[in-house]
């Protein structure tokens, strides 16, 4: 009784429409995963998914984090659906495409010519001594793998088109494989650097359960911001990888989309700001480094103010603020009041003692490791050859024949039509074969 039930739990495991269901499930936990932003802070779901005026009616910031919604692709329920349909998956193979692929592969033969009537394609010929032998030579021809025992003959070809199945859920596995050890294995942080910092990855946003923070130091050479009809068209930040002992490992120039690759860790660049501005007082001949305020969220404009215990005087009494919303070195100068007073160049005085040397900009870098994509394009590259060549027919041809008669048939699993016009192809052949035997009698 207890071999019964686990056969029948193991067939659960192997019916199609199992498969399906879980597949169904997997596809619609990943496109929310896509929806709802991923390992953000609880501050950003609650203000972007509140309890008043829920999307949908139910999703909400608590709905959210209850359910690990974000962070869907680490949830122990999702990674439990990616194993079942893993087990799903290999069991199929095991109990079923394997022994059809073991059956195609050993030949048997057809005793009976009653046998052929339940094929597809048959027909009976008249038996000549050399009948057999010529369509032997067609089929070789038509790259038929041939085995003859006595007066039987069996055929075929496509065996590929039988292994091609099993293949195709041996790449669905290694994608399933290479997203679970992704899981576990993978990190992602973000870091915001002033131009010549230096810097090793301390920020992480989300972290898998066995994942080592590498150790090695990052340094923001330079960073700069391409402007096109005074909109931002790109921007940029040239980057070199150091190791513990300050040696520089790999330098380059990254741009959004054009991440830096080292170690199978990409160095993406996500935003930028500006942070503050040097500035000099030629009375005492100090510099000051000033802050800058953004304005409000997400616009890309700031404001300084020079503090009067450190820039008092009688020719900037008139002005105090300063305000930039670009960084190519010019920015606008108000007054107390706030009316507009000038534009002016960086390098350039404001007044007879006071210069403003340079703006601070700062970097946004995000920075992924995931050592499970080359694992996940591999599965999915064997899937898509694997998924054409399963189209491929798998064909069978038998030949039966006695004193008198010869049976000829034929089946396919797939391509009927293509088969139906080799078989008639063949049938015309022997026919022509016949005329020419008949012929020469005469």
């Amino acid at each position: 009784m207890k071999l019964l039930s686990i056969k029948r739990s193991f067939k659960v495991f192997t019916d199609l429409k199992f498969a399906i269901f879980i597949l169904v499930l997997i596809s619609t936990f990943s496109s929310l995963g896509s929806f709802i932003e991923q390992d953000e802070s609880i501050e950003f779901y609650k203000l972007n998914y509140p309890l008043i005026n829920p999307i949908y009616g139910f999703i909400t910031w608590k709905f959210i984090l209850i359910l690990g919604i974000d962070h869907v692709y680490r949830t122990w329920w999702f990674l439990t659906l990616l194993l079942l349909l893993g087990i799903s998956l290999l069991s199929c193979t095991i109990s079923r495409q394997f022994p059809v692929f073991l059956t195609s592969k050993e030949y048997f033969f057809k005793k009976e010519k009653n046998s052929f009537f339940k094929l597809p394609f048959f027909i009976r010929i008249k038996n000549l001594y050399y009948i057999k032998e010529n369509i032997l030579i067609k089929l070789q021809k038509m790259n038929f793998y041939i085995y003859q025992k006595k007066n039987i003959v069996y055929c075929y070809k496509g065996l590929i088109g039988r292994i091609s199945p099993i293949l195709v859920h041996f790449s669905l596995i290694i994608v399933l494989a290479g997203g679970t050890f992704g899981a576990f294995k993978n990190f992602k942080a973000q870091e915001l650097l002033p131009k010549g910092e230096f810097f090793h990855i301390q920020n992480p946003i989300a972290v898998g359960w066995l994942t080592n923070i590498p150790t090695f130091n990052i340094r923001v050479n330079d960073f700069w911001v391409e402007y096109e009809n005074n909109k931002i068209h790109q921007f940029y930040s040239n980057l070199s990888v150091l190791d513990n002992l300050g040696n520089e490992k790999k330098t380059q120039t990254i741009s959004v989309n054009n991440p830096l690759k080292y170690k199978s860790i990409d160095i993406y660049q996500s935003d930028w700001n500006l942070i503050g501005i040097r500035a000099k007082n030629e009375n005492n001949n100090k510099i000051y480094e000033l802050p800058l305020f953004q304005l409000k969220n997400n616009s890309k404009s700031w404001i300084c103010w020079l503090p009067e215990k450190n820039f008092s005087n009688k020719a900037n009494k008139n002005f105090n603020t300063l305000l930039f919303d670009q960084l190519q070195n010019t920015f606008t100068i108000y007054d107390n009041n706030g009316n507009f007073v000038k534009k002016q160049n960086v390098y350039d005085k404001l007044s007879a003692d006071i210069l403003i040397l340079e703006i601070l900009p700062s970097t946004g870098l995000l920075i992924k490791y995931d050592p499970s994509i080359p694992i996940i394009y591999l599965g999915f590259g064997l899937l898509m050859i694997t998924s054409l060549l399963s189209f491929l027919p798998y064909t069978q041809i038998w030949i039966f024949h006695n004193y008198e008669n010869s049976w000829l048939g034929g089946s396919t699993n797939r391509g009927k039509i293509q088969l139906e016009i080799e078989f008639e192809n063949l049938i015309r052949y022997t026919e022509n074969l016949i005329l020419k035997s008949e012929f020469a009698k005469k």
